[in-house]
């Protein structure tokens, strides 16, 4: 599917506020409500959109450390690594997780309630996982998500 001007817009526009609705986006791009919704339904079936998540206040719920978990596994063939991504979309915490190239695997950003909390995340989860040879964590002070896709900006 080749987007245009408008299917950009709307992608940008509930980029950053997902709630829109169908109303306001129309209003935004200056053309009808039905209109709106049927670019919505295209770009939705033609998988666009991944999800539509809620950005919660971690700090609100009582979660007060965010840390990035910096993995190296011993061997990498395809059914260890797809064994560890099963196993980290089962553990309670990880927020996302990233499969890397160099030094480092995979890159783990979790959140917990406290130190103990990451103590027993890296210790009972992380390093029952046979086929990791390295665990460095850093604590993240502060974390903004920014969505400024350069595809979207032209």
């Amino acid at each position: 599917m080749k987007l245009d001007q408008k299917d950009i817009r709307i992608l940008t526009l509930l980029q950053n506020n997902a709630r829109l609705s169908n109303k306001e986006l129309a209003v935004e791009l200056d053309i009808a409500p039905s209109t709106c919704h049927e670019r919505l339904k295209k770009l939705t079936n033609e998988g666009f959109f991944k999800a539509f998540n809620a950005d919660l206040n971690l700090k609100k719920l009582g979660v007060n450390i965010e840390v990035l978990v910096a993995v190296r596994l011993k061997r990498h063939e395809r059914e260890i690594v797809n064994s560890f991504i099963k196993k980290l979309n089962s553990i309670k915490g990880v927020i996302r997780f990233y499969h890397l190239a160099g030094d480092t695997d995979f890159m783990i950003h979790v959140a917990v309630i406290d130190s103990d909390s990451l103590r027993s995340f890296i210790m009972d989860e992380l390093a029952s996982f046979h086929n990791i040879d390295h665990i460095e964590s850093s604590m993240i002070y502060h974390s903004e998500c920014v969505y400024k896709l350069s595809v979207l900006n032209n």
